[in-house]
């Protein structure tokens, strides 16, 4: 059996009672949090740490906390919020994963260069593109160089304690933390661990924040974040003395909490054998999978071990190279790679190695990119690489760097054609946006087809019927969402146009590049074929977007952004956005005693624009279908003028509003008939009424829409929630009494 490589001690009976309790790894944060009683939360989703505010936004709900949890419209609005609590003085805790991390790292360097201590979790995901929502470290390794202290939690139970250790450290050295676990192996994984029994023993573990400069001191003002030339140095070197100073309160941080909870931590964790010749290092789940390799393997006499590092910054040096000492093969196994150099761990712990003159030789392998599992037996197996290196009969394993797990391409291999590109789009010209011909539209070719999206969901009704109204050969541009992730899984595609997708939010943005290459080229002569050009978003993807969105319009660049409007981050599991209605049910925006779902009212995508001046803007939906395919028509003609067009298009969610797939037309012609979602354009400034259910006596309350919309929307109807859905009716008849007087007056 594999023994410890330390020498063992009793375990440390905790002075605090403890739980048991059973929960995921984000629920795990999610209960840290709330036990920890933190000031504040800014919250944005993201696959596969979103659960990990959504349990944190029931708890408030219910009233088990009063955090100041605020859901933002991307994830630098959100670590920016993160940042004000901060330097108001709050405990302030923030999740993420993945390109979530890489849009907060603008902010990243300035809390820890701020001094500002708060707690990130990251649930480790696999950095884009392709996209991909597994574990991988690539967003961890993002991370090493931005001043912020690194925890790792290789379980489930680590997940909590490392939270409450972070934040501990944190305010002891006045830096940020960070707590990474893996994406799905650890933030989905059920186990049953230990918490504290009661919430009053956490916050007295972490005692009382220490008392610092906020900005609300307004007798004695400080400057915060100022402009700085030759001193940035000598910040630099503060932060790399708080780091030191960290490792230097680490252990007893560590040693005291083994006290109070029973469960001891280190800078690293060694198992197996004490004489061992072979030793891999792995952080986080891969080195808990090792664990079992390493019994099997002493088990039969072989001197194995694995080193498991519980810090990255501050870099255990010493710690680590106790760990190894005496083995005359490491392999570092990382999931991730430094493209065209050594990776991270294995860069960081041979120099330290060196400088101790430890000759051992070190091998790297890249392994479980993309979520790929490593089993035990895939661990066994990297341990007799490192056994038989340098003698090993494959060429690639005889590499001291690569990649295990990964597997050759056939180069015989002809993929079969699955769809046939759109051909023929000359078969329908325009011929006007006031004259729809249905004739000539049953010969329009079918751009989308075959996707996977859930029955009755109303994206690609709206983008198929939209399309009806388009000649000639299109481009599209997706946005992150439901209707990317449901029309593209490798190695299959939806599409038969051409087609791109660059993140969240990014579409438009991307669009904006190529139709500049597209005037530049046209007017080169090397392009001759008029395209139109279509980006989509949907999914929130106008709050995390709507920078880009405005700058397109302000340009008034040449191409159609069409939004398909599901009210909620429907893709990531129906969190809250902007656009959803007051008093909606997210999975962010509960329903209990302290909060009554959605707090705001639908942001107005279409009014804001307006302010752009720039040339097309309108709503449109399925229950009129001829209106939608008249406004297509001149959306396409705006384009080809010059002009930049947006569309906003209602778009129902059977799956996420909790509504039967049946009610889905009857609930978009409530929603048009309520004027909660009005037919309308405004061309040049210009408000024109399509659908005026008032004149043809066909207006019907908000509540109408409610009935149908499913269990997001099913609560509205309860007394209790009277006053909000009246608040709503107001808002909605004021809405549309204001369009009502622009489209009767150009000047408004």
């Amino acid at each position: 059996m594999a023994k410890a490589a330390v020498i063992e001690k009793p375990k440390t009976k905790a002075s605090k009672p403890q739980t048991v309790w059973i929960g995921n790894g984000n629920e795990a944060v999610a209960r840290a949090i709330i036990q920890i009683g933190y000031d504040g939360e800014g919250y944005y989703p993201i696959t596969p740490s979103s659960d990990a505010g959504e349990a944190v936004s029931k708890a408030f709900a219910a009233g088990e906390t009063d955090i100041a949890f605020v859901p933002l419209t991307s994830e630098l609005a959100a670590i920016s919020a993160c940042a004000g609590m901060a330097i108001a003085g709050g405990r302030v805790v923030d999740v993420t994963s993945a390109n979530g991390l890489l849009l907060k790292i603008e902010e990243m360097p300035a809390i820890s260069g701020l001094a500002l201590p708060m707690v990130l979790n990251l649930s480790t995901r696999d950095v884009s593109a392709p996209l991909n929502i597994k574990n991988g470290h690539s967003d961890l390794a993002a991370c090493l160089g931005m001043g912020w202290m690194i925890l790792c939690a290789p379980t489930v139970q680590a997940t909590y304690d490392m939270n409450i250790l972070a934040l501990k450290v944190a305010e002891a050295v006045n830096l940020p933390a960070i707590v990474a676990y893996d994406g799905f192996h650890t933030s989905h994984a059920n186990r049953r661990i230990e918490i504290f029994a009661e919430k009053e023993d956490v916050r007295e573990f972490l005692g009382e924040k220490p008392k610092g400069t906020t900005i609300f001191d307004v007798e004695n003002p400080h400057t915060f974040g100022p402009y700085m030339n030759d001193d940035l140095i000598n910040t630099k070197v503060q932060i790399d003395a708080k780091m030191a100073r960290a490792y230097e309160v680490l252990p007893g941080i560590f040693e005291e909490y083994a006290k109070w909870s029973g469960r001891e931590y280190g800078f690293v964790e060694r198992y197996g054998a004490d004489d061992a010749e072979v030793v891999m290092v792995m952080i986080n789940t891969g080195g808990e999978t090792a664990k079992d390799a390493v019994d099997r393997l002493v088990g039969r006499g072989e001197k194995v071990a694995v080193v498991i590092p519980k810090v990255l910054r501050p870099f255990p040096e010493k710690e680590l190279v106790e760990a190894v000492a005496g083995a005359r093969t490491i392999l570092v196994g990382e999931r991730v790679s430094q493209y065209g150099a050594s990776n991270y761990l294995a860069n960081e712990l041979g120099a330290a190695l060196q400088r101790v003159g430890t000759k051992a030789e070190i091998i790297q392998r890249t392994y479980g990119v993309g979520g790929l599992t490593l089993t035990s037996e895939d661990a066994e197996k990297l341990f007799e690489i490192a056994q038989g290196w340098p003698n090993l009969d494959d060429a690639d394993e005889q590499k001291r760097k690569w990649y295990y797990g990964a597997w050759p391409g056939d180069i015989d291999y002809t993929p079969a054609v699955k769809i046939e590109a759109a051909t023929g789009e000359d078969k329908s010209l325009n011929i006007g946006a006031e004259k729809v011909n249905l004739r000539e539209l049953s010969q329009m070719p079918i751009r989308f087809e075959k996707h996977a999206a859930c029955p009755g969901c109303g994206i690609f009704v709206n983008l198929n019927l939209f399309l009806r109204g388009i000649d000639g050969p299109v481009v599209v541009f997706f946005n992150t969402g439901c209707g990317m992730v449901v029309t593209t899984g490798y190695p299959y595609t939806t599409f038969k146009v051409p087609y791109f997708h660059n993140l969240f939010h990014n579409a438009s943005s991307t669009a904006t590049g190529v139709v500049e290459m597209y005037k530049r080229f046209r007017a080169q002569g090397k392009l001759s074929k008029e395209i139109t050009f279509i980006a989509i978003s949907g999914d929130g993807g106008t709050d995390i977007g709507m920078d880009q969105v405005i700058g397109a319009a302000l340009r008034n660049d040449p191409f159609i952004l069409l939004e398909y409007d599901n009210k909620g981050y429907m893709n990531t599991g129906a969190q809250m956005c902007y656009t959803g209605i007051k008093g909606q049910r997210n999975s962010n925006a509960h329903i209990g005693p302290q909060q009554k779902g959605k707090t705001t009212h639908h942001k107005d995508v279409i009014e804001i624009l307006r302010g752009t001046n720039c040339s097309y803007l309108f709503q449109a939906a399925e229950s009129n279908a001829v209106d939608m395919i008249r406004k297509a028509r001149k959306a396409q003609q705006t384009v080809r003028d010059g002009g930049f067009a947006f569309g906003k298009l209602w778009s129902v969610c059977p799956l996420n509003w909790g509504m039967k797939e049946s009610n889905g037309p009857a609930s978009v012609k409530a929603a048009v008939d309520s004027c909660l979602f009005p037919l309308y354009e405004i061309e040049k400034g210009i408000t024109t009424l399509n659908y005026d259910p008032e004149k043809r006596k066909k207006k019907v309350p908000v509540t109408d829409a409610f009935k149908l919309m499913g269990a997001g929307f099913a609560h509205m109807m309860k007394p209790d929630f009277a006053e909000i859905v009246a608040d709503v009716q107001g808002e909605v008849d004021r809405r549309w009494a204001r369009l009502k007087a622009k489209a009767e007056n150009e000047i408004l």
